[in-house]
């Protein structure tokens, strides 16, 4: 074939007609004012118009619905300014499917520069349109429940952050399930998946059209509540929500129970990051999470302690290994003589930045973080240690009390464990006791009786802490190998003020004594308390009135001449009444 340019006409018009016809793409050929005057072969095949049915008509006879006014606007300003259009358009077949055609709408010029006639050009896309709706939808949808996923929901949440507050106020809520970990270890992940599936659709029924609901991960489900009365909205959602997740759900014919802890956070103005609104909410959601099934709104000052509790995780890791970790013994004596029982052994936490920091901020952080067992040991190491350093030194501490957390309690080896530290400490078993506190024997009552039972015939003493503070109180007191309850100082403060208080004692003292189990005082701050716990028969105290805890060092000077008994004076009846605090530190 020869140069088109150089054909004569006919032959010119011939080539190019043939190659109109036979190039995959559709072609249509209008006017000026669009009345189609030539449609290839492409173009009735896409269509399924033949030429005959589109002649003399214009090409809006495709149209879909799909475009707005403003689309065609833009399409007809362009081509009259002989300017081409490119757009991906939604047109309708002859048989009312619908296509994407990607098409170029291009103006034909006269040599005076005036618009003659309009060629579009298109290539039907649909099925790779539909293939990256397909992809995309995976990508943005949870495989197992079908609602969105992180990724959508960060989207969604992205699109009301763009808009104008006043116009689309927003509020997120953070679903997370209480106890779902349960579920799976019980019953298996495809049982625990089907209740994910449940628990969405629940969800999904809750909210409205417009709200979005998507499963972020695991047992973890987001709500985008948008509208211009989403923070009032949102609180009784929330209600709604924990409602209807306390229902039960049918998983194979089985009722299975879960609760739900939510957190809300409504999207303030100011913030760009979808990360930022969610993590909000789920601040709140963890503050939900202390109480169990029940709702928190995010306030300010949350993050600041999130922040602070992510630091102390971190800065507790190391507060072992770099000795920042110590511990201080308070007596425990006889409450007519003096006569030292023992002493309890206390952690302590000097952090080199913020200074002493409470065990009851600590204590939890290193239960959560499994590095209770590990300071548990080293603390009994250290007070078995300590108490045959006394013992060496002729200086008379019968015994050391040690608290031991019911995370400890529950691993296998813990007995082992303590019996292997005491041996190495050449420490008899009698000189040890460990105190739990009395909520502990409620957590699984025949497997803590069980090891509590191994314990005490080894011959280790067991102190429950702080009670008559529990729900088990005395009813359970017979049930497991109590040597001595500590009566919590909540009763001992209101002695002298509060009858029911002394009641209390009173009960607790007569059954303790029916049942061979000593009685200590706790918290004991006044010589009334003293005299009122001695008059309801309480055999044993400690508190500040007889001394602040100390460290080690401090302990041989605060015992008497005698080395049993801690520095009394005596009153005409005989009575040991308590002399001035010798130790400073609290």
């Amino acid at each position: 074939m020869g140069d088109i340019e150089h054909m004569p006409s006919e032959e010119k018009v011939r080539v190019l007609a043939s190659a109109l016809e036979q190039i995959a793409d559709a072609v249509i050929i209008t006017d000026r004012q669009g009345v189609i005057g030539y449609v290839n072969e492409s173009f009735e095949s896409l269509t399924g118009y033949s030429r005959k049915e589109v002649i003399g008509k214009k090409p809006n006879m495709l149209k879909s619905g799909r475009h707005g006014t403003e689309f065609y606007k833009e399409l007809w300003g362009n081509v009259h300014a002989g300017k081409p259009f490119r757009a991906v358009f939604v047109n309708r077949k002859k048989d009312g499917k619908l296509y994407y055609e990607s098409k170029t709408i291009t103006p034909v010029k006269s040599r005076g520069h005036e618009v003659t006639h309009i060629v579009a050009t298109g290539r039907d896309i649909t099925e790779r349109v539909q293939m990256e709706r397909r992809l995309r939808k995976q990508a943005y949808t949870d495989s197992l429940t079908g609602l969105g996923n992180r990724s959508s929901f960060w989207e969604a949440v992205q699109r009301v952050l763009d808009c104008p507050r006043t116009s689309n106020a927003a509020a997120v809520l953070y679903v997370d399930l209480d106890g779902f970990k349960a579920v799976n270890d019980t019953f298996g992940h495809a049982w625990g998946d089907k209740l994910l599936i449940a628990v969405g659709e629940r969800l999904a029924s809750l909210v409205r059209r417009h709200d979005v609901v998507a499963r972020l991960g695991g047992d973890e489900f987001a709500i985008l509540a948008m509208g211009s009365d989403a923070g009032d909205y949102v609180e009784g959602l929330a209600e709604r929500l924990l409602e209807a997740l306390e229902a039960p759900f049918d998983v194979a014919g089985v009722d299975t129970y879960l609760s739900a802890s939510v957190g809300v956070a409504v999207i303030p103005e100011g913030v760009l990051e979808p990360e930022s609104v969610v993590r909000r909410a789920d601040i709140a959601m963890y503050r939900a999470k202390r109480s169990k099934a029940t709702y928190c709104v995010y306030e300010e000052g949350m993050q600041r302690a999130v922040a602070d509790a992510f630091n102390l995780k971190n800065d507790i890791r190391h507060a072992l290994d770099e000795q920042q970790l110590y511990l201080v013994y308070q007596p425990q004596v006889a409450a007519t003589t003096g006569e030292i029982r023992g002493v309890e052994a206390l952690l302590r936490w000097e952090h080199p930045k913020i200074g002493d920091i409470p065990p009851s901020k600590f204590i939890p952080v290193l239960e959560e973080l499994g590095l209770i067992h590990k300071v548990g040991r080293w603390v009994l190491k250290e007070a078995a240690a300590q108490l045959r350093a006394w013992q060496d030194e002729g200086i008379d501490v019968p015994r050391v009390a040690v608290n031991v957390s019911p995370v400890q309690l529950e691993r296998a080896a813990f007995t082992e464990e303590l019996l292997e530290t005491l041996a190495g400490a050449d420490v008899a078993p009698s000189s040890v006791e460990i105190e739990l506190v009395e909520t502990t024997l409620l957590a699984d009552i025949d497997a803590m009786g069980d090891r509590l039972f191994e314990i005490s015939e080894r011959g280790v003493s067991i102190a429950l802490d702080d009670f008559g503070t529990g729900f088990s109180a005395l009813n359970h007191l017979h049930r497991f190998p109590v040597n001595v309850v500590k009566i919590d100082r909540t009763f001992v403060a209101g002695l002298g003020s509060a009858r029911e208080d002394a009641r209390i004692i009173e009960a607790i003292v007569r059954v303790a004594g029916d049942l061979g189990v000593e009685t200590i005082g706790e918290g004991v701050e006044t010589q009334l308390q003293l005299d009122r716990l001695v008059e309801l028969g309480c055999k044993y105290i400690h508190g500040y009135l007889v001394a602040y805890p100390a460290k080690a060092e401090g302990i041989a000077g605060q015992i008497g001449d005698d080395r049993g008994v801690w520095k009394t004076v005596l009153e005409s009846e005989g009575r040991g009444v308590m002399q001035l605090r010798v130790g400073t530190e609290r």
